[in-house]
């Protein structure tokens, strides 16, 4: 079985609680991550679907179109970096539009992934799978079958569906859980790919895989930068954004080993085929 390998492309500072001033003065550092991890999955032949923030396009435009040159599936990220459930639909579609269109002339080609940040489509913002069906959007891989503090639909299906709006059907791959009784856990990603030992996380994904699911993994870049820089903010946060970062390289390597990978546009191809 072949997982989707996916990655959230942003900047070390852009995914947490800082203030935009604190944001503007931080040091850029995603290229030499990004590329790092590019140069890593192509030697192990992966192919992966990138989400990409409004903003990184625009100030790495070489960097896109190297994703896009060497077959990856690009994606939108948005433009912000704010939780989905704290704007307003009309919010929500502009920061879209502008972010998918600077993407789109970029690379080249179209963008019709989507992935919410903090995975912030959740019972309250719903209405952002009707959005992305009118801005056609084929598939949406934002939603987390899991209590979190911060995001998560604790009851919602974990096997990719079709999902119909009003606007149309979109297809949502939940980001992977695993049922262990009465309990779901984040099957692996981000994190959780550096908080459990590696033998966890491949046990997580062998469990899946037995279910004739596919593993949604995610990563972001500043995971394989180590170095970048020590900060103070909000305390939830701060203690999964810096744990055992040493570790996600030589991970990362086990895990593409141990399984094989493609971009979500397959899985979502084969969802549809299925339903």
């Amino acid at each position: 079985m072949r997982h989707a390998f996916t990655v959230d492309v942003e900047d070390w500072y852009q995914g947490i609680p800082i203030s935009r001033q604190m944001s503007v003065q931080s040091e850029p550092r995603l290229e030499r991550s990004c590329h790092r991890l590019l140069d890593i999955i192509a030697e192990y032949g992966v192919r992966g679907t990138f989400f990409i923030l409004g903003p990184v396009a625009q100030h790495y435009p070489n960097l896109i179109r190297r994703i896009a040159r060497e077959g990856h599936e690009l994606g939108c990220h948005g433009w912000s970096h704010d939780l989905v459930y704290e704007m307003t639909p009309e919010q929500f579609r502009e920061e879209t539009q502008r972010a998918t269109a600077v993407i789109s002339n970029i690379a080249a080609q179209p963008v019709t992934a989507y992935r919410a940040a903090y995975f912030s489509i959740t019972a309250r913002s719903l209405w952002a799978l009707d959005i992305l069906a009118e801005l056609g959007f084929q598939c949406d891989s934002s939603i987390f079958p899991v209590h979190n503090w911060r995001y998560g639909i604790p009851d919602f299906d974990l096997a990719p569906r079709i999902v119909k709006t009003a606007s149309g059907s979109i297809c949502e791959i939940p980001i992977s859980v695993r049922e262990v009784g009465k309990m779901r856990l984040p099957v692996t990603g981000g994190a959780y790919f550096r908080l459990y030992p590696y033998f966890v996380s491949r046990a997580n994904m062998r469990a899946v895989s037995k279910q004739q699911r596919a593993v949604v993994f995610y990563l972001h870049p500043w995971e394989l930068d180590p170095d970048h820089p020590r900060i103070a903010f909000y305390w939830k946060a701060r203690l999964t954004h810096y744990a055992n970062l040493k570790a996600t390289e030589p991970r990362l390597r086990r895990l593409l080993t141990d399984f094989s990978f493609c971009p979500l546009r397959e899985i979502a191809v084969q969802t549809k085929k299925d339903g």
